[in-house]
């Protein structure tokens, strides 16, 4: 599935926040984050930064034949600005969650961003003292799309392995919720 869009139509980055989001779209949005629960929260981010992977690793970042396509298209740069709005939520409810599985995920999140910071310095993100990322607009908009590819296609090392932090956290969120409803012997019917 690729994000290639005709010329002419790009796509913005609240519209890939709606989708990592898609099954809770409020906790995408700041003003919404405040009804929910830090667990709640936390199941919801790591279950959208699972989707946001994989969505970053199918945009088309061009090929390097194309001389004319050495530049990050609208479209693509709108899916990495969600990828990094969606990495930083992650992160901001995993470091406060009091479940040891999730600050692990969370360490091993910052450490494997840690060890990629040259790369993506090199398409415009930067990492933070608190293991966020932040976005260089200029940077990121003169991004040379061959290295945006070798570092957020499906084969490369830093998307695996986040994918996996990823789906691992939000399995251990998962896990933390059913015990905190079996613990209060609560009789919610919840669909994972």
């Amino acid at each position: 599935m690729s994000t290639k869009i005709s010329s002419g139509l790009s796509l913005s980055s609240s519209y890939f926040m709606r989708n990592f989001y898609s099954e809770n779209r409020n906790a995408a949005k700041k003003s919404g984050r405040s009804d929910y629960s830090k667990t709640e929260l936390s199941y919801e981010d790591s279950r959208a930064l699972t989707r946001a992977v994989k969505k970053i690793t199918s945009v088309d970042f061009g090929s390097d034949k194309d001389e004319k396509d050495s530049d990050i298209n609208d479209s693509a740069r709108a899916s990495i600005q969600a990828f990094v709005e969606t990495y930083n939520n992650t992160m901001d409810t995993a470091k406060s969650s009091s479940d040891s599985n999730t600050s692990r995920y969370y360490r091993q999140l910052k450490k494997l961003t840690g060890k990629y910071a040259d790369e993506l310095e090199d398409i415009g993100i930067s990492i933070e003292s608190n293991g966020k990322l932040s976005i260089n607009d200029e940077l990121l908009k003169t991004a040379d799309n061959s290295k945006a590819r070798k570092l957020l296609s499906g084969d490369s090392d830093f998307a695996k392995k986040t994918l996996t932090i990823a789906k691992k956290m939000n399995s251990a969120i998962r896990d933390d919720l059913f015990s905190q409803i079996s613990s209060k012997k609560l009789h919610i019917n919840i669909t994972l």
